[in-house]
């Protein structure tokens, strides 16, 4: 039986044609480039039909896909790669969750994150493809470099790829020399627009849920510029620093940070502590419109959970406080001085002597990678905008309420 290319799910015609910047990513051959550009412009799915290609075309090349974090890969890049290659002569190998694809002419492709990478750098590739590469360091970039220098190779030239939205303006993709930057638009995806440059159904759908978006995110996602606010409170943030998964195994102690909300957002982020007293926020609930009731039943069911031992929320918040120690949850009013609580915050978010921040925020919390993005003073003052500032406030309350508590250490109360 003959194997036939053939679209993955999604696309409208029956072989997939790549247009405008994914084309030029596609057929690109140099030694490192990235396609970046806004969410949803086709670089993943054209990532995916190259790595294909190519391990059609050089039988026993040895291939990679990389991601930050190996548990990330499997609910992002890897869904769209295994409708690439349905049907066709590949067999996963290591259960529900790959750690290799092998071809039945010998070419492989391998799967991890930069937090296992053992196996995936254990010797030299022909490529590596990575998904989301601006959640990696320029280290973690130039590892994976080491390994496709063609010794050993099978294709006749070898290379380091990747796909990325774009980050904040100092990102180090921006100012690599020997990287190519691929721009990419909405119109090179093909689910998004059809042939004549219409928006299909999907597309409409996709298009009006990007440009809802505000500030940074908008800017980053469906304008697809490199974009840190002007004037920026926590200007030291940077994803591929401070945007990590951790294990939840890692943590002593949890506590929550609150801040009330209906017409703007309620917020509750779940925070845990290590045992070097790192912070890092975990979960958060970021939602307009819920009745107080319902909040307070959320943060119950978290403490409960985590078996949290403190939860911060604004002192002002007589009303949210009565109703969370009424059902059992040890609220704590916090205020504290805004540019002294902001002050807290940026401390923890610089790198100490052993290489590392004192708080750190998971991937799936959204919102408050937004507000460190998003948060500004107002000019010429040492005042914050009201605006983009509840998961921020939050934090602050977290930071006052905890004050020099030595509760979350694993020796016990002190």
């Amino acid at each position: 039986m003959t194997y036939q290319i053939q679209a993955g799910e999604g696309i409208t015609d029956s072989v997939y044609t790549p247009r405008g910047g994914c084309k030029e990513f596609l057929y690109c051959k140099e030694p490192e480039y990235i396609a970046e550009g806004g969410s949803e412009t086709g670089k993943t799915i054209a990532a995916c039909w190259k790595m294909h290609l190519l391990a059609l075309k050089y039988p026993g090349l040895n291939g990679a896909i990389v991601r930050k974090t190996q548990k990330s890969l499997y609910g992002s890049v890897l869904q769209t790669w295994e409708r690439v290659i349905k049907n066709a002569p590949v067999t996963p190998y290591g259960g529900e969750k790959p750690e290799k694809y092998l071809y039945n002419n010998g070419s492989t492709i391998w799967v991890g994150g930069m937090d296992n990478s053992d196996k995936v750098l254990s010797s030299e590739r022909d490529f590596f493809f990575v998904n989301q590469a601006e959640e990696l360091t320029l280290d973690d970039w130039e590892k994976l470099t080491t390994r496709t220098t063609g010794r050993g190779a099978v294709m006749p030239y070898t290379m380091t790829f990747g796909d990325c939205n774009p980050g904040g303006s100092k990102h180090w993709i921006r100012t690599r020399p020997t990287l190519k930057l691929i721009h990419t638009t909405h119109k090179d995806n093909p689910t998004l627009y059809d042939d004549a440059g219409t928006l299909t159904e999907h597309g409409r759908r996709a298009m009006d849920a990007l440009s809802s978006l505000s500030g940074v995110r908008r800017k980053r996602l469906y304008e697809g510029i490199w974009a840190t606010s002007e004037g920026a409170v926590y200007d030291m943030f940077d994803a591929a620093v401070h945007v990590k998964e951790r294990d939840d195994k890692e943590f002593v102690s949890w506590g929550l940070a609150m801040d009330a909300g209906y017409t703007h957002p309620a917020v509750i982020l779940l925070i845990g502590i290590d045992n070097d007293g790192r912070w890092h926020v975990a979960r958060e609930f970021y939602e307009r419109g819920k009745l107080q009731e319902d909040i307070v039943a959320t943060a119950k069911a978290w403490m409960l959970e985590k078996d949290c031992r403190m939860v911060a929320v604004d002192e002002a918040a007589a009303g949210l406080i009565a109703d969370l120690r009424n059902n059992g949850v040890p609220a704590q009013g916090g205020k504290g001085k805004v540019f002294g609580g902001i002050t807290s915050v940026q401390d923890r978010l610089k790198i100490q002597g052993d290489g590392l921040p004192r708080l750190s925020v998971a991937p799936v919390c959204v919102n408050v990678i937004n507000e460190f993005e998003s948060y500004v003073w107002k000019p010429e003052k040492d005042e914050p905008i009201k605006e983009n500032d509840h998961a921020m406030d939050a934090l602050r309350y977290f930071g006052d309420a905890l004050g020099e508590h030595t509760w979350w250490m694993s020796s016990g109360d002190k």
